[in-house]
């Protein structure tokens, strides 16, 4: 897998050398200690993933990654590193755009499992892989059982999928004006609700679709946007199988 290419975004010298020791085992890497830095070297290369500290000292995480997605059509897929650790925490930066969050201090094997993990769904979803991990991570659904019953979580995600209804309205219309800012705003609504809660391929899909509406990638686009239709209508068939909320 020395073809998939991450860089590490961390002031911090020893964590920012960790990364770089444990990733290398596996990946081609670089690495830098400032945003200013990570915007040069995003500007210069392609990298399939990114991980950013959130806190730094001259820009904070969350600036670097908005930065990185303004200066390229293509929205890098980032992973937030942050010693927040609490499920509101990853949550939130989900909404803002980070595919996950990786808690400090790092643990070799936790962190190592992760990042393989990200580049093995992406690898599965390319061909199409469909499997239960994949359409739903089990492990978000049993963080929610611990605070809602299945009946609950049940309606969740049907107040889920009625709101992706109403977005998908407003993607077929932004579509038809070729409103970038209006796609983009949608499918990041879509992509901070998948997200959270754990509706993976429904999630990649809709990543995939906001790169393309950031590169007006028309034609591909509007394969992409029938894709996410697709798969809402696999994700509610989902929902109906008794097992999925045998919690």
């Amino acid at each position: 897998m020395k073809n998939k290419k991450v860089l590490i975004v961390d002031y911090n010298d020893v964590h920012r050398q960790l990364m770089k020791n444990l990733i290398g085992q596996l990946y081609t890497v670089e690495s830098v200690k400032s945003g200013n830095l990570a915007l040069e070297r995003v500007a210069n290369n392609k990298f399939d993933l990114i991980l950013i500290a959130i806190q730094m000292p001259d820009l904070d995480g969350i600036s670097i990654a908005k930065a990185i997605w303004r200066l390229s059509s293509y929205q890098y897929p980032i992973i937030a590193v942050s010693s927040y650790s609490a499920e509101s925490a990853r949550q939130c930066f989900l909404e803002i755009g980070f595919i996950d969050l990786i808690n400090k201090p790092i643990r070799p094997k936790e962190f190592l499992d992760k990042i393989a993990g990200f580049f093995t769904s992406q690898i599965e979803n390319e061909n199409g892989s469909k499997d239960s991990v994949s359409i739903l991570d089990k492990n978000i659904l049993h963080q929610l059982s611990k605070y809602k019953s299945a009946k609950n979580i049940r309606s969740l995600y049907i107040d889920f999928l009625a709101e992706f209804d109403q977005l998908m309205e407003k993607l077929e219309i932004a579509f038809e004006e070729k409103n970038k800012k209006n796609l983009i705003e949608n499918l990041h609504t879509i992509k901070g609700n998948s997200g959270s809660l754990g509706a993976n391929v429904i999630y990649t899909v809709a990543t995939k679709a906001d790169r393309l509406a950031r590169a007006e990638d028309w034609d591909t686009l509007e394969n992409m946007l029938e894709k996410l239709r697709n798969e809402r209508v696999l994700f509610e068939k989902y929902l109906e199988e008794e097992t999925t909320f045998n919690l």
